[in-house]
């Protein structure tokens, strides 16, 4: 499955202003759950929060991948936020999270989640692809960006 297929575009955040990770996660939150995809806004929250408490899903660089596998969601569903002075992650770093890509995934499938989870981390560990990230002014260039990584990592079916 493509990236650019599973990204929602009402949850893709340029300039997100946030205080702290948990305003972040229902900022993002609340942007997918206007998706047609996900039902059960409450159930995100809580899969979302109680990820969180198991481990932190900030892995470093700047970058963290909140996800969860729910009944609620039809199709696999991803937003994003970048955070210009980026917020404590309690990533494995210790640096501040700058780019948030969270993932929601449908429970029957959860190779699926595995599946885009490395496809994200292989091209957030290039930093090239980070700085993109960073640098990128509207959303248009943001889909343009996930087409382009999508097309170079034959990220297919």
């Amino acid at each position: 499955m493509n990236l650019i297929e599973a990204i929602e575009k009402k949850a893709l955040l340029l300039d997100c202003a946030v205080r702290d990770k948990a305003e972040l996660l229902e900022v993002l939150i609340k942007k997918l759950c206007k998706s047609s995809r996900v039902k059960g806004c409450d159930a995100v929250h809580e899969a979302i929060t109680e990820r969180e408490e198991l481990s932190s899903t900030g892995m470093g660089r700047g970058v963290a991948m909140p996800h969860a596998r729910l009944s609620g969601v039809s199709f696999p569903t991803l937003g994003f936020a970048r955070i210009a002075d980026g917020v404590d992650f309690d990533s494995v770093d210790g640096q501040p999270v700058k780019l948030v890509f969270m993932l929601l995934t449908p429970s029957s499938n959860p190779e699926l989640n595995v599946q885009l989870l490395g496809k994200l981390s292989r091209i957030c560990m290039k930093e090239e692809n980070r700085e993109k990230l960073l640098a990128v002014e509207k959303t248009t260039d943001l889909l343009t960006l996930v087409r382009e990584w999508d097309a170079e990592n034959g990220f297919g079916a």
